[in-house]
């Protein structure tokens, strides 16, 4: 069945939701984000993703992109709610989250790389989960050296695995993430605005480049994006958030004036004016959330 025209859009709550037969890889029950302050992120939200999909969460500066995709794996961490992992089941502890975070790679809008490290001493970074504390602090074994450098390889800077991070480019600096991300040979990526500091002609290679690997890995891809244009063109579904809830759960094919204008609405609510919203408020204050990868964050407990 092609579920671009025949899978059925159906109402639950305030928002719109895809029906889908497979079982779902990652998922959310009456997820909900409180920052401190009362700063209401993201509201009561159920969501299915499905295995092999490209989605692409869509929205203005604050409409609650980034707090959904960030707790997906704990970085930010629910207010209420829970997330429910196919292969590990709910993360309801670290046990479960530490599983879970291993086969969930993360790629930043400002690539959270080591500057003074080389480029496969980055990618080397997301082999940390697979390994002991202890083990960690020893040389890597050969089949990480070889997988990291497959992984800078796929994403074509072979030639660039012994230049320090800092002697490249910003579109090259987001590659080394994004191999370091596959580096963890994860089951999903999450990718937090990777192309927001980007120029449009790389921003459109990064994102062409990122589908073309997970097509071909399988990986599910959660992609946080404000770009319409991007959205339209790379997603296989597109979540539209708006004052911190989803407006519209379809194919980008679906996607027309209407739907659009829920997306992009200003907010109609004087207290979240007064306040910022949920998203501005969690990027001025990221002191709340962890700036490492999931995988630094595990060695370091």
């Amino acid at each position: 069945m092609n579920r671009n025209t025949a899978v059925p859009i159906i109402a639950k709550g305030n928002y719109m939701t895809l029906s889908h037969s497979p079982q779902p890889i990652l998922s959310t029950d009456d997820l909900g984000i409180i920052y401190p302050g009362g700063i209401e992120a993201l509201r009561a939200t159920s969501i299915n993703f499905q295995r092999g999909e490209f989605t692409v969460l869509l929205g203005l500066s604050g409409a609650g992109k980034s707090s959904l995709l960030r707790s997906l794996n704990h970085l930010v961490k629910p207010t209420s709610g829970k997330v429910i992992s196919a292969e590990f089941g709910i993360l309801d502890n670290q046990g479960t989250l530490r599983r879970h975070r291993r086969k969930t790679a993360m790629v930043f809008q400002h690539h959270q790389l080591i500057l003074r490290h080389t480029a496969l001493q980055n990618v080397l970074m997301g082999r940390l989960g697979y390994h002991s504390f202890w083990r960690s602090l020893l040389p890597p074994p050969k089949t990480d050296l070889e997988l990291a450098l497959h992984c800078l390889d796929r994403v074509g800077l072979a030639d660039k695995a012994l230049v320090r991070v800092d002697q490249l480019s910003g579109g090259q600096q987001q590659r080394v993430g994004i191999a370091r991300a596959l580096a963890q040979q994860p089951s999903i990526i999450l990718a937090d605005e990777p192309v927001a500091s980007l120029d449009p002609s790389t921003s459109e290679k990064i994102l062409s480049q990122l589908k073309q690997i997970c097509a071909e890995d399988g990986i599910t891809s959660i992609v946080s994006l404000h770009q319409l244009e991007y959205a339209k063109r790379f997603a296989d579904r597109i979540i539209g958030l708006a004052q911190a809830q989803v407006v519209f759960d379809a194919a980008p094919q679906e996607l027309d004036d209407k739907q659009l204008k829920l997306i992009y609405q200003q907010s109609a609510n004087p207290k979240r004016k007064d306040k910022h919203t949920a998203d501005t408020q969690s990027n001025s204050s990221y002191q709340y959330l962890p700036t490492k990868t999931a995988t630094q964050l595990e060695i370091a407990k």
